[in-house]
């Protein structure tokens, strides 16, 4: 449980979780399957934000001071 990720892997993380997805949207979109897009669209963006919050923001101590 202890584990974190390196700056480079949350870079790429990053990267490929706003682009990835992003572009899934719009060639699902473009080839008329909106819907598809769509969810592909948010189940990417939040599986990447949740992966961040896990890898990145978890580990940090907010509360005490």
């Amino acid at each position: 449980m202890g584990e974190t990720y390196s700056g480079r892997t949350l870079a790429a993380l990053a990267v490929v979780g706003i682009v990835g997805p992003g572009m899934a949207h719009y060639y699902l979109n473009r080839a008329g399957y909106p819907l598809v897009a769509n969810v592909v669209f948010v189940v990417g963006y939040l599986g990447a934000a949740f992966l961040l919050w896990n890898g990145w923001l978890r580990h940090i101590d907010i509360g005490s001071s």
